[in-house]
């Protein structure tokens, strides 16, 4: 297998090889950090440059749609998509919503749903049919709630979804798929963890088996 190099080279956008991780949220909820944890994960050694822009800020970091590309990854390219928050009305951007259409073809994308921890807000509630309707498909069977600083966490993760009734709706609607992220953490099992979540994770990486690492990459 090749090793895993993310580039930001344009591929075939509609490559069938090519899967795609679609990572959509609100403003600050830890999209552009969750997809370098993944980049960092694949390779542990890349460049800033090579990564996508994270920093804390009240107003949006990312306003267009960004790739990186990850060569092999189990028998498949990857693309690992970081979007701006389609649903601000100070971004309402339809050029960046119809490019991340692009991303949602049937059969070749996951999305991560990204809600931080700690701050599930008024405007997180009902986002997945807001998503919907923007996009103009049901992303919801291709849908995980990815929890973002979930180091931050005082209580048992559960709890906190337990004592939110909206998010565990949410959650509900996308099949009960959850993953929680510690952005800090350097440990790529967290994300091996959450590639075993995604729909049908098994046809769609023919060479991931629990025992098998990824050449090149850091998974064990």
């Amino acid at each position: 297998m090749s090793s895993t190099k993310p580039s930001r080279e344009s591929n075939s956008l509609m490559s069938g090889d090519t899967f795609n991780i679609v990572l959509l949220g609100l403003t600050g909820t830890g999209k552009s950090a969750s997809g370098n944890t993944i980049l960092t994960a694949m390779d542990p050694h890349l460049k800033p440059k090579q990564l996508f822009e994270s920093r804390p800020s009240s107003i949006p970091v990312t306003t267009k749609c960004q790739f990186q590309m990850i060569r092999s990854l189990y028998g498949r390219r990857v693309r690992v998509v970081d979007t701006p928050d389609i649903l601000n009305d100070e971004i309402n951007d339809q050029v960046q919503v119809e490019e991340c259409k692009k991303y949602c073809q049937p059969g070749h994308y996951v999305v991560l749903l990204v809600i931080q921890m700690g701050r599930f807000t008024e405007g997180e509630k009902g986002i997945l049919e807001r998503l919907e309707m923007k996009l103009g498909c049901r992303i919801r069977k291709n849908t995980i709630v990815l929890l973002t600083h979930g180091e931050k966490a005082k209580d048992n993760v559960q709890s906190f979804i337990d004592e939110r009734s909206h998010l565990r709706s949410i959650i509900g609607e996308c099949g009960n798929r959850c993953h929680v992220f510690k952005n800090n953490s350097k440990n790529p099992k967290q994300v091996k963890k959450l590639f075993k979540k995604i729909p049908d994770y098994e046809t769609i990486f023919p060479e991931f088996t629990e025992k098998r690492s990824c050449t090149g990459c850091g998974f064990v």
